[in-house]
């Protein structure tokens, strides 16, 4: 990837750290003119990840080639890099630093906005992503061919754990109470049994973001920050396996599991597992929405005015397709994570699988 028209970055004195990724590091710094900007660059070789190095570069690629019709919803690109091999990589870029914008994730936890607020945020957002945003573009490829793909790649992976692989393999288990089978079954009986691959791949595509939570959505919460500064802008995009075009339910059902509380339980463990034993055949999940920290998500609404916004501008949503969207973003991220979150992750992915499997 040639990134001859960016600037190489500015000597600057780190301030803060915003953000620590996967396997990138999103940090404030300050130049010598007194300026500060952000700046976001991976680790290094010790925390890649299978899609670390390419997820940034892709995230670069996206915001230098935007058209202005949507350049509009995201910050410029001050400078960017791509120096060494992957094995030693320093891949990095910078945009300015909106001070007066906070990202809606620390909105939602802080309990930061009433529900006019969030209301008007969430018009806001469906305006930029459905109006500037999603235009018609084509998938190059089968879309449904690289999400079987990434699924049975993580699988694969994650079968390397033997009390994983009991559930991973499992013709038949129980998942909370009821019958079902283990994702990679539910994944085999989806291609041979199922059109949902089909439709996938019938229905139209649009640009995306494609990592849509809110934690990717900046908001300046008191009137417009300036007038050279937009209200609400978009940071991050690209998804953790590549995808940038793609039907729009992608980026709903990605800005739902952050914006219903989900995404926010399973990163914090804030879950509850049972079953990964070497024999089980029966398995539990369930957030833990009692614990205090989860009321930002059940007393306001962040979804219901974007999602009938959605509608309005592509239709009904499907379920069986975001089921099988859903699936293929926990599985995935299992592959990225440890511990109870990667449990949770599996499980939930493997619940909707099944769904999937059960509305077709």
């Amino acid at each position: 990837m040639s990134l001859t028209s960016c600037r190489e970055p500015i000597q600057g004195r780190i301030i803060r750290t915003l953000k620590e990724g996967y396997w990138d590091r999103t940090e404030v710094i300050e130049l010598a003119d007194g300026t500060q900007r952000v700046r976001k660059r991976n680790k290094g070789g010790a925390a890649l990840g299978p899609w670390g190095i390419e997820s940034l570069r892709r995230e670069i690629l996206y915001l230098t080639t935007l058209p202005a019709s949507a350049k509009g919803a995201f910050p410029p690109v001050l400078a960017c890099w791509d120096h060494g091999a992957n094995g030693s990589a320093d891949v990095g870029y910078e945009i300015p630093f909106y001070h007066r914008h906070t990202d809606a994730g620390e909105l939602a936890r802080n309990l930061a906005l009433n529900q006019r607020e969030i209301d008007e945020y969430q018009h806001e957002l469906a305006d930029v992503v459905f109006g500037r945003l999603h235009e018609p573009m084509t998938v190059v490829g089968s879309l449904a061919g690289h999400m079987v793909a990434t699924i049975r790649h993580a699988l694969e992976k994650l079968s390397g754990d033997p009390v994983l692989n009991c559930l991973i393999s499992a013709a038949r288990i129980e998942l909370n109470g009821q019958p079902a089978v283990g994702p990679s079954v539910a994944l085999d009986r989806i291609e041979r049994e199922t059109d949902t691959l089909a439709a996938i791949d019938d229905a139209p595509s649009v640009r995306l973001h494609g990592d849509l939570f809110l934690e990717n959505i900046l908001w300046a919460s008191t009137n417009h920050p300036s007038p050279h500064e937009r209200r609400l802008i978009l940071i991050d995009p690209v998804s953790v396996a590549g995808i940038s075009i793609g039907l729009p339910l992608f980026d709903l059902v990605k800005y739902e599991s952050y914006a219903s509380g989900e995404l926010v339980a399973l990163r914090s463990e804030r879950v509850e597992v049972s079953g990964f034993t070497a024999s089980s055949t029966s398995y539990r999940w369930r957030i833990r929405w009692e614990d205090p920290s989860m009321s930002a998500y059940t007393i306001r609404d962040w979804r219901g005015v974007f999602r009938r916004a959605f509608e309005a501008a592509h239709g009904q949503t499907d379920t069986r397709l975001a089921r099988l969207i859903d699936g293929y973003f926990s599985v995935a991220m299992a592959l990225n994570t440890t511990g109870l979150q990667r449990q949770a992750r599996l499980l939930k992915g493997t619940q909707d699988l099944n769904a999937v499997l059960a509305s077709s």
